[in-house]
């Protein structure tokens, strides 16, 4: 089925420099479309473990339910949710974003909605979604918690969230200039506090809240090098130290945040 692409009205209120970015600045548009296809497999699995990490914290499956995308960018995570047996309305405020993501579509014959729109002023009714998921999208806006109202209102069941993490590490990799303050886009890069977000979610009526963090680091594209890591026993080894390191020793300290805010009956 081909996604469909409705028009909706777009602030673009300060936030020209990231829509021509997106629109016109992405160098590598095929990596944009189709990863983690075709990628070294030690990312595809990075990739594979944010996704899994994040729906692994919800109380019930993704399976049947309607999920808006929010920042969906090229459509990677909307392809992992339909893959998941999702309902999935993907969104940007990029139309570039949206053209690739209709791309890849069309390449890997997957069914999802395509809406331009704004995370600040969502064009959507009140609760017409299960849940709300966000991939890396929320640091890019100047009020991440005006988004996290509006993925709330609109989504009667639950938010999805994996995002940057405030993290000691990464404030001393920032001050080694080894960890970027802005992006590519412009954008100052806002990193989230898990307890500021617990508490805005209990303000907005949720009150199942569950998060994780763990420790990661890739380029995106990542290095060539890195196919080195296809072959055994290097992938099973590279796989058994982000579990040691990444997620087990350090994980609380890490620079990735997957959480969940689910309304359920008490």
């Amino acid at each position: 089925m081909r996604p469909r692409i409705t028009q909706s009205t777009v602030d673009t209120t300060g936030k020209a420099q990231q829509i021509a970015h997106y629109d016109h600045g992405v160098i590598d548009r095929d990596f944009e479309i189709n990863r983690p296809h075709g990628e070294a497999r030690f990312y595809r699995f990075l990739m594979d473990f944010k996704f899994a990490a994040a729906v692994g914290l919800l109380s019930s499956t993704v399976r049947g339910t309607k999920v808006l995308v929010v920042c969906c960018g090229s459509g990677m995570d909307s392809e992992y949710l339909v893959q998941a047996g999702a309902e999935v309305v993907a969104m940007d405020i990029s139309g570039g974003c949206l053209a690739r993501a209709q791309v890849r579509a069309n390449r890997y014959a997957l069914s999802y909605a395509l809406v331009r729109g704004d995370a600040d002023n969502l064009p959507f009714s009140d609760g017409v979604f299960d849940y709300g998921f966000v991939h890396d999208g929320l640091h890019h806006l100047s009020d991440p918690y005006r988004a996290l109202a509006e993925l709330a209102r609109v989504a009667r069941r639950g938010l999805i969230l994996t995002e940057p993490a405030h993290a000691s590490l990464t404030t001393v990799l920032v001050r080694l200039r080894l960890a970027a303050q802005y992006e590519e886009a412009g954008n100052y890069v806002m990193r989230l506090e898990r307890h500021r977000l617990e508490s805005a979610c209990k303000s907005l009526g949720f009150n199942r809240i569950v998060s994780t963090r763990y420790l990661v680091k890739y380029g995106h594209p990542p290095g060539r090098w890195w196919r080195v890591l296809d072959r055994e026993p290097l992938f099973t080894l590279a796989r058994a130290a982000f579990a040691l390191f990444g997620v087990t020793l350090l994980g609380r300290w890490g620079n990735k945040l997957a959480f969940v805010a689910e309304r359920t009956q008490r």
